[in-house]
């Protein structure tokens, strides 16, 4: 039997993990991209970047991939334009482009009915059951991003303008935030917005710090962004019904437990949170195998993770 191949995409804000890996899990090429995503770099960026890491990827390897598997944050209100661009683009007879939550599911759960709660730069809950999907949340920084490294972020910026004119009381927030800038970024608000949401996220780790440190301005903003990620949880447990497993994923949970843990403390009790563990291009790998009717056992995964971690940007020998 001829051995297939297949192309996991991971598509970040500000990466694309891009993996090209066999039915059997060995990985050919890994490469990390230009990232970018519809509601932040706009979709003819998001489609430029995802084709030139799809280009990267196949360049010297003589291999004619069978499926693709992408997940792109925001691309369900842009999907007809991604399988458009895809199709037109590439010559690969199976792709299936969705948003950044199911392949977190399948990376802890496989190709199973269960939920995701994602809290990096910014926060969205994804449910699938059978064939249907969808998110409660995510609807972006100016609309919905509770709980989320942006929203803490903001928060602590908020605060230190609020100390610096007098309006709410001090905070350690300050000083940790100028030395982390280089200076008052509270002060020069042009550069704040011209950067954007990831810089205002990076900020996120001074909250953290801050409560460590006893400060009740970082605590009551810790407490707040934990509650609001938490009523999130609870309306998909009012729609699934109890006894769920849920993943928890994204780069606030990982870098910071104390808060993935607070969170789970207010979240319901019966449902069954899974800290996550591997790298979301697994998931979108297992998506890509399942399309191509092929299952993932323990061997896969050994032979796919011992690889991810081997190599990056180049072809394992």
């Amino acid at each position: 039997m001829n051995e297939k191949y297949m192309i996991a995409l991971d598509v970040g804000g500000t990466k694309t993990d891009a993996v090209l890996f066999s039915q059997s899990g060995r990985i050919v090429k890994r490469i990390s991209a230009a990232g970018g995503i519809p509601f932040d770099h706009g979709v003819k960026t998001t489609i430029d970047n995802c084709i030139r890491a799809i280009d990267s990827l196949l360049d010297k390897t003589g291999i004619k991939p069978c499926a693709l598997y992408a997940a792109i944050a925001t691309v369900e209100y842009y999907h007809s334009e991604f399988i458009s661009a895809f199709r037109e683009r590439t010559d690969i007879e199976r792709i299936r482009i969705e948003g950044d939550g199911c392949c977190l599911i399948s990376a802890m759960l496989g190709h199973s009915d269960g939920a995701c709660m994602i809290c990096g730069t910014g926060s969205a809950l994804y449910m699938r059951k059978g064939d249907e999907y969808r998110h409660i949340g995510g609807g972006g920084q100016l609309i919905d991003s509770c709980g989320s490294g942006f929203a803490l972020g903001r928060y602590a910026l908020q605060s230190c303008l609020r100390a610096c004119d007098g309006s709410t009381h001090p905070t350690l927030l300050c000083n940790l935030i100028e030395k982390q800038a280089g200076g008052r970024p509270w002060e020069d608000l042009p550069t704040v917005y011209s950067i954007g949401r990831s810089y205002i996220a990076s900020f996120a780790r001074a909250v953290f710090e801050a409560r460590r440190l006893g400060d009740t301005t970082a605590r009551r903003i810790f407490n707040t962004c934990a509650s609001d990620i938490a009523d999130v949880i609870w309306a998909a447990r009012n729609e699934i019904g109890h006894g769920f497993d849920i993943v928890f994923n994204g780069g606030i949970f990982s870098n910071f437990p104390e808060y993935a843990d607070a969170v789970r403390a207010l979240a319901p009790s019966d449902i069954n949170v899974i800290y996550s563990n591997v790298p979301p291009v697994y998931g979108c790998a297992v998506e890509a195998m399942y399309d191509m009717g092929i299952g993932c056992d323990s061997h896969f995964k050994e032979e796919f993770m011992r690889g991810y971690a081997k190599q990056k940007d180049g072809v394992t020998k």
